[in-house]
């Protein structure tokens, strides 16, 4: 399957079922765990725009970004593919449910889109700057932000002190989402890679951060011993985890990216 979180043995509908599951259970709790992302965000939001009619919020996740991009737009519309994130946000909102692979808009209707930490969870990512190409204005501004390759290092690198196999998502590399971009008929005015680290007390901490904020969907998941682990096997996890000053780090390597559709 090419996607940007690539996943081994799982159809495209169940992975896209499993990935609405995973992050309506964490909705609650996901405002107060994903500090990374919205340090992110504050980096995207300087990018924006003022003056937008339409502004599409992407992977809104519980619309923790609502108070900002109203500053940017007449309206904003939020999409999230997770019912139970939505719900976290105002019931005076203007919202809705749906697959980001094929956005229920009518094309050239929106003026801008803004999309935090929400895109590297497409199955499509091709079909996915088509659509959002599509349903772009002449000259309607895209900034955009996605988990990169070579993100969650240190939790991967516990997980080589049990065995061989890769326990974390694999990612495109920015090239990549260049290309993607300028296929479907964007502009890039900037496109950079950054590295947000998140720090804990203890591996254990650090470990449970990515179940936090829902993004604890692995490779091989369809294989059903995966994730079990007795108290020996666990330890073992803990100990392999690398630390930096008796902290416990997790890695993002981060997209950062303004588009114009041409």
């Amino acid at each position: 399957m090419n996607a940007i979180a690539k996943n081994v043995g799982l159809s495209n509908s169940m992975v896209k079922q499993n990935t609405a599951e995973r992050f309506s259970k964490a909705a609650k709790q996901y405002k107060t765990h994903a500090r990374v992302q919205q340090q992110v965000a504050s980096r995207l939001f300087l990018l924006l725009e003022n003056g937008q009619d339409c502004l599409l919020d992407l992977g809104a996740g519980p619309l923790l970004h609502r108070g900002q991009l109203i500053k940017h737009a007449a309206s904003v519309l939020h999409i999230d593919l997770s019912h139970g994130m939505l719900q976290q946000g105002q019931s005076d909102t203007w919202r809705v449910c749906a697959d980001m692979d094929k956005l229920p808009l009518q094309s050239a209707s929106v003026s801008c889109i803004f999309s935090n930490f929400a895109i590297q969870w497409s199955s499509a990512p091709a079909q996915l700057f088509k659509e959002l190409a599509r349903v772009c204005k002449p000259d309607a501004q895209v900034v955009i932000s996605s988990v990169l390759d070579g993100s969650l290092k240190e939790i991967s690198q516990a997980w080589r002190s049990l065995d061989n196999r890769c326990h974390v998502n694999s990612f495109l590399a920015l090239h990549e989402l260049e290309q993607f971009a300028k296929d479907a008929g964007f502009g890039i005015n900037l496109s950079k890679q950054a590295c947000l680290k998140d720090s804990f007390e203890n591996p254990q901490q650090a470990l449970k951060s990515v179940k936090n904020i829902g993004a604890n969907q692995m490779q091989n998941q369809n294989n059903k011993q995966f994730g079990l682990m007795g108290k020996k096997r666990y330890e073992k996890l803990l100990s392999g985890y690398p630390l930096e000053n008796n902290q416990a780090l997790v890695s993002y390597e981060v997209a950062i990216m303004d588009l114009i559709k041409l």
